[in-house]
């Protein structure tokens, strides 16, 4: 290995290759994903900005990117961090030669990995063992805000033990906003709330609605715009106009941006190596037991796929199908919802 520590050898090196290859982040062994933004030589030294998932703030980052068969590490000093993005100095270089095993060698991997992978089920045991940061949160910025607006209403938060049924409805179509009892005919919502479900769940609920009730309607507050995690529930002693849909929905996107401020980790970083993958569907096939709470028939996923050291993107699946094939190993397939144009381009560009 050679260490280059001289300042003006650091910057040489970095200002050839930072920008021009992809970039991840070392935690001991194991690669994360993690996105340059620029590289810049000040009076104070050389600087780097990346974005990553990482909320920590530790005292060293060590940043790696590949060039010309050569693996070169930034070891950098932490300086500060604005939401995703941090900036750092580079302090010293390692660089060695890349000595990356053959993906053919893996058997039956395809050089595609899954990572970041987040389900609503993780993120329901993060609020769970948060609850009172993310509870205090939600009062104190947008309880009050809600009650101005209509009197009788609920935020719900998913948890580690809860199986509400109208979070389970939310999943199958997060975008769904439920009416019931029926509108006035000129009023077309996309579905109603079931009618029976509705009066079951009015029957055990602890929420206050008012005797001569006309509407109600549920908002769900998700994560990266996919995820549902819990919802805005609203019940009216009148019908419910457009004015106070997108309002309620302005709060909800609000509530699903703030959350993300907070400090509550969602994400797994480890990559999983994809058995069989097309434009459709990704196979894989796990061994560690502790990933199938992620992988359960019906649960939305989200995570980003990469192609040996290249993202292609960030997408979101439902769990089609888990089978368990012995010797601790289980089979799951997983069906792409909508894809952001970007991600779709790459997809089909690798998969060529």
């Amino acid at each position: 290995m050679v260490k280059v520590t001289q300042q003006a050898q650091v910057h040489h090196i970095l200002n050839t290759v930072m920008g021009k290859k992809p970039c991840s982040l070392l935690v001991g062994d194991a690669e994360h994903p993690a996105g340059f933004i620029s590289y810049n030589l000040l009076t104070s030294g050389p600087e780097l900005k990346i974005r990553t998932q990482f909320l920590d703030s530790p005292t060293e980052r060590r940043v790696l990117v590949r060039h010309n068969k050569k693996r070169i590490i930034a070891v950098c000093k932490f300086v500060l961090r604005n939401g995703p993005t941090e900036i750092l100095y580079p302090q010293a270089l390692e660089i060695t030669d890349d000595v990356r095993k053959d993906i053919a060698e893996t058997g039956s991997a395809t050089g595609y990995f899954m990572t970041n992978l987040t389900s609503a089920k993780e993120i329901a045991f993060v609020i769970e063992s948060n609850k009172k940061k993310v509870n205090g949160f939600v009062i104190n910025f947008f309880d009050s805000e809600l009650k101005n607006l209509v009197p009788y209403h609920k935020i719900f938060f998913a948890s580690g033990e809860s199986s509400d049924i109208r979070l389970k409805h939310l999943v199958k179509n997060p975008r769904i906003i439920y009416y019931s009892p029926e509108p006035p005919a000129n009023f077309k919502p996309r579905q109603y709330f079931p009618q029976d479900v509705y009066l079951e769940e009015i029957q055990k609920s602890d929420l206050k609605v008012p005797s001569n009730l006309k509407a109600e309607f549920t908002i769900p507050i998700l994560y990266k715009t996919k995820l549902p995690i819990g919802y805005i529930q609203v019940n009216m002693p009148r019908f419910i106009d457009e004015v106070i849909i997108q309002t309620i929905k302005k709060i909800g996107v609000a509530l699903e941006t703030q959350l993300r401020k907070i400090g509550l980790v969602f994400e797994e970083a480890r990559p999983l190596p994809v058995f069989q993958i097309n434009m459709k569907q990704v196979e894989l096939e796990i061994t560690d037991r502790l990933l199938l709470r992620h992988f359960q028939p019906g649960l939305i996923d989200l995570f980003r796929i990469q192609k040996g050291q290249e993202s292609l993107g960030q997408f979101s699946a439902v769990v089609s199908a888990s089978k368990n094939l012995g010797g601790g190993k289980t089979h799951v397939t997983l069906e792409f919802q909508d894809m952001d144009a970007m991600s779709e381009l790459n997809l089909e560009e690798a998969l060529k």
